[in-house]
């Protein structure tokens, strides 16, 4: 049985072992606490930044015509970065390079980007 003496003497021979021992275990709880919500916090923040290029990519533009293809090339080159996303990315360029590629001449600057991110992903996957 432990009494109060046995636990006095515990504290008294190990007490800056166990001090020690309760500060690491804090400490490294603390990191793994922040790292565990920096990557929810990077996570979504991916999320939105990939849904803004997209809804970029896709919503037609009224003002200055030529701006708004040089942006959607922009888009498309930027979408390289976001490697999660690859499968659905393929798709939607595969998908925008059929359509596209029923006008000849008029989207050829965003087709060349466009093939050149696809060769990219297909590179990397």
């Amino acid at each position: 049985m432990i009494t109060m003496n046995t636990v006095l003497e515990l504290i008294q021979n190990y007490g800056s072992q166990a001090s020690a021992i309760g500060a690491a275990a804090s400490f490294i709880f603390g990191v793994f606490k922040y790292l565990s919500e920096r990557k929810t916090t990077m996570y979504w923040k991916e999320f939105d930044v990939y849904h803004k290029l997209v809804k970029e990519l896709s919503e037609p533009h009224i003002d200055e015509a030529s701006m708004y293809l040089d942006r959607q090339a922009a888009v498309i080159y930027e979408l390289r970065n976001f490697k999660r996303y690859y499968s659905f990315t393929k798709r939607m360029l595969d998908g925008l390079n059929e359509k596209w590629s029923e006008t000849p001449g008029k989207y050829s600057r965003l087709l060349n980007e466009l093939q050149l991110t696809l060769a990219y992903i297909k590179g990397q996957a």
